[in-house]
């Protein structure tokens, strides 16, 4: 009998979201042998924990001589803790083979900040019981509940959520969660196959924003929001109420899914990968209608969430030397269906995307890095709506696009490989370059013992531009104020 394991998960965190950050940017350019040579160098400096200063992000023009340009936003709260408290459980060895006795696994975890109790969620990326994958005594084996599968490298690098929803509660640590309803898994001698269906949704967990008295109230510091509080008209001020027309809980959650996928066996140093997707988006396009009402001096603005599908078409190749170094790319198209917007609305289209991803990936005993490109083609069209609400060069909203040309390094490195406590580095890079976007992220986990983790770690973002040339990605953008410093402790029991 599989012997079950249960893990009480218990921690705490903490942010600094005003850090004040100063940078510079040096370009020089001078002669060498008849040519040319350009060298850029960023220097940061001045990282403290602001107490009651804005944040400050650095945002180069590329220019030549001395730049200091500084972007300024107030960030509230300025300090913001997090209790932690969760449960893991498991079957024995969940990814032996040839074992005939069901597999379980779950997880939940619950976040609440202790200085306002609004800002809270509860996520969960495993939640099933059924047959193990590898099983060989029954051809056709099946998985009941909520599971993490990995369908689309993309979603994995990238943190994209194009197939499996997003925890981002913590937007600058997003974690995927598995999709829930009936899981499906044969094989062959060479293939793999799975099958997904369902007709429950549960979409991802975004940042908390209330909307109290007609206008939005941020209790998650990462719950950003353009919204203007104020309108102006014939030169007076008009102040906005809002009103989110939410539909009918049933619509929400009662809507249809399929996913299958097929690739090769690992066996072979070449494999390939098709995955066909019919989901809702796993988050919510919003349509605004907005009116003056005279009478009372301020304009109403109405916001209709829009409950979209999208057929999702994903390729990939990859090629591996050993077990150490590997290579390869992936493609996703991204269809949304079409969709009516009543006249009066101001909205942002959807349309089809197309993206790109060559990867190249290095796991050694202590050290592992990946380093990655993408590039994201289409999917945004020109708002639509009334002349006087919408605009033609820029969105009401930010765009499901979190990037449209950027490079991606990640690095883990464990720095006593082997000991009890075993220092664990990991950092990430992340450069945008139709909006000029940078993205420094780094965390050290440290075991005091085998139960009781501690971690430190931050964050610095940049970007110059709000929106790339051709709209979307404004990820960089939209979360720059969010330099950041992050403290907290973990204890398993």
């Amino acid at each position: 009998m599989a012997k079950p394991t249960i893990s009480i998960l218990t921690g705490a965190e903490f942010y600094g979201v005003n850090a004040a950050l100063m940078a510079f940017c040096i370009k020089f350019r001078h002669r060498l042998f008849g040519g040319s040579a350009s060298a850029f160098f960023l220097l940061f400096f001045g990282f403290q924990l602001g107490i009651q200063t804005d944040s400050l992000a650095f945002s180069p023009t590329y220019e030549a001589g001395f730049e200091s340009q500084i972007y300024h936003a107030p960030v509230e709260p300025l300090y913001f803790p997090i209790l932690n408290l969760g449960i893991r459980f498991q079957s024995e060895d969940v990814d032996r083979g040839g074992s005939t006795e069901p597999e379980y696994r779950g997880d939940l975890l619950f976040r609440i900040s202790p200085t306002d109790p609004r800002a809270f969620a509860a996520t969960s990326r495993n939640l099933y019981w059924g047959d193990r994958d590898r099983n060989s005594s029954t051809p056709l084996r099946f998985t009941f509940g909520r599971r993490l599968i990995g369908w689309t490298r993309l979603d994995t690098l990238w943190s994209l959520g194009q197939i499996e929803p997003l925890d981002q509660w913590d937007r600058l640590r997003p974690s995927l969660q598995g999709l829930t309803g009936v899981f499906a898994y044969t094989e062959t001698e060479k293939f793999n196959f799975r099958l997904f269906l369902s007709g429950l949704f549960l979409p991802e967990i975004n940042p908390n924003v209330v909307l109290e008295n007609q206008q939005f109230v941020r209790t998650h510091p990462q719950s950003i929001t353009s919204a203007p509080q104020t309108f102006t008209l014939l030169d007076q001020s008009l102040r906005a109420n809002y009103f989110l027309n939410l539909p009918a809980m049933g619509s929400i959650l009662f809507r249809p899914a399929f996913t299958f996928s097929m690739e090769t066996k690992r066996e072979i140093p070449v494999s390939a990968k098709f995955v066909y997707g019919y989901l809702p988006l796993n988050y919510f396009p919003i349509a605004l209608q907005g009116y003056t009402n005279i009478s009372i001096n301020e304009v109403v603005v109405n916001l209709r969430p829009r409950l979209l599908h999208h057929h999702v078409y994903n390729g990939e190749l990859s090629y591996r030397f050993d077990d150490h170094l590997s290579f390869g790319g992936v493609a996703l198209v991204d269809q949304p269906e079409g969709e009516t917007i009543p006249d009066g609305e101001v909205a942002t289209p959807l349309s089809v995307s197309t993206s790109w991803s060559p990867w190249v990936e290095y796991k050694g005993s202590s050290f592992s890095a990946t380093l990655s490109h993408l590039w994201v083609f289409g999917g945004l069209e020109a708002d639509v709506g009334p002349p006087e609400l919408r605009s033609d060069t820029s969105s009401r909203f930010s765009s499901r696009l979190l990037y449209r040309n950027a490079t991606l390094l990640q690095i883990k490195k464990h720095l006593m490989p082997g000991t009890l406590h075993d220092p664990v580095i990991f950092f990430k890079y992340i450069h945008e370059y139709s909006i000029k976007g940078d993205w420094f992220a780094m965390d050290l986990h440290y075991s005091i013992h085998r139960d009781l983790r501690v971690f430190a770690g931050g964050d610095i973002l940049s970007s110059y531009r709000d929106v790339s040339p051709d709209r979307g990605a404004e990820f960089l953008a939209d979360m720059r104020p969010l330099g950041r410093v992050r403290l907290g402790v973990t204890y398993e029991l």
